[in-house]
């Protein structure tokens, strides 16, 4: 077993008392079909099961950036409380066709080029459907955070979201051939808008290097450009990505975007600023299992008078 993967898991059992103590967490919907219209996500039930699933091929170069505390998180749920995103919610959701399932493919997925897939929460899991299932990418997911009925961001509706598509994916995942190009597949609302308040469970999070491959590595392993797959809307890139790509264009390896508006068109150079703002630090909890999430404690109730 994966050495990280595996501590982590040593990791929830540390926790699970402490975390049973509080509400449960529900994820989805129990009784809500999966995108293939049945029940075959039950099959992904397991920790180990959805992260397979939704990770890059064994052996492969990229199996060390693929985040774990998400999946990880299934180990503490409670039976007959997660399911997939109930079609009511999908159906509210607002999203472009053009990165839906079954929308045409962009022509500048190759080998030697490194998909960024950066759009919020559920938005991004549909939209990598699109590209795993319909380019034979592998998928890398970097959901480094832990779900919280309690949590700033709701990372549970992520989770359910991984549900619904999961036997759509491990149907691709047979056509997914050992030099398929990686998908970076990352939800843009990852630095919160706001500080957890006391009481609450802050899993904002950032990715740092244990997500983000180095320009040598890079190119050791044939990626000789980056494509930058951003919502229309927001800051492009998201913050903890502007000093990532100054330095993989320091090392000459291109940076291009392109927004979920117009996917298939030609790709624009990421231009970056003479002065790069540093990555965010400060201010984000990193959880005793890893990943990020911890519960924002109550003011000492101390004082004199």
């Amino acid at each position: 077993m994966w050495e990280r993967w595996s501590r982590l898991l040593e990791g929830l059992g540390r926790l699970r008392i402490r975390f049973w103590t509080l509400r449960r967490l529900s994820i989805g919907d129990p009784s809500a079909p999966d995108a293939q219209g049945g029940e075959g996500w039950r099959e992904f039930l397991t920790p180990e099961g959805l992260f397979r699933v939704w990770g890059p091929l064994e052996g492969s170069p990229w199996e060390p950036y693929h985040s774990v505390p998400l999946f990880a998180a299934l180990d503490r749920v409670a039976p007959g409380q997660v399911g997939p995103t109930p079609v009511r919610e999908r159906e509210a959701r607002r999203r472009p066709a053009t990165v839906l399932p079954g929308a045409t493919l962009p022509d500048w997925v190759d080998r030697h080029t490194l998909t960024i897939l950066d759009l919020p929460g559920p938005r991004t899991v549909e939209a990598a459907v699109w590209l795993v299932a319909g380019a034979g990418m592998q998928p890398v997911c970097t959901f480094d955070h832990w779900p919280h009925p309690q949590g700033v961001l709701r990372a549970d509706l992520i989770l359910a979201e991984l549900l619904y598509w999961a036997s759509t994916v491990a149907r691709a995942r047979g056509r997914i051939q050992g030099e398929a190009p990686p998908l970076w597949i990352c939800d843009s609302e990852r630095l919160g808008t706001r500080a957890g308040k006391p009481g609450e469970f802050d899993n904002r999070y950032f990715l740092d290097d244990s997500v983000l491959p180095g320009a040598g590595f890079l190119v050791r392993a044939g990626i000789r450009r980056v494509v930058y797959l951003s919502a229309a809307e927001g800051e492009i890139p998201v913050l903890d990505l502007e000093a990532y790509f100054a330095d993989l264009l320091m090392a000459g390896i291109a940076v291009l975007r392109v927004t979920e508006l117009d996917p298939t068109g030609e790709p624009v150079p990421f231009s970056a600023p003479p002065s790069p703002r540093p990555p965010p630090r400060s201010g984000f909890l990193r959880s005793a299992a890893g990943g990020f999430g911890t519960t924002v404690p109550q003011p000492s109730s101390g004082g004199g008078g």
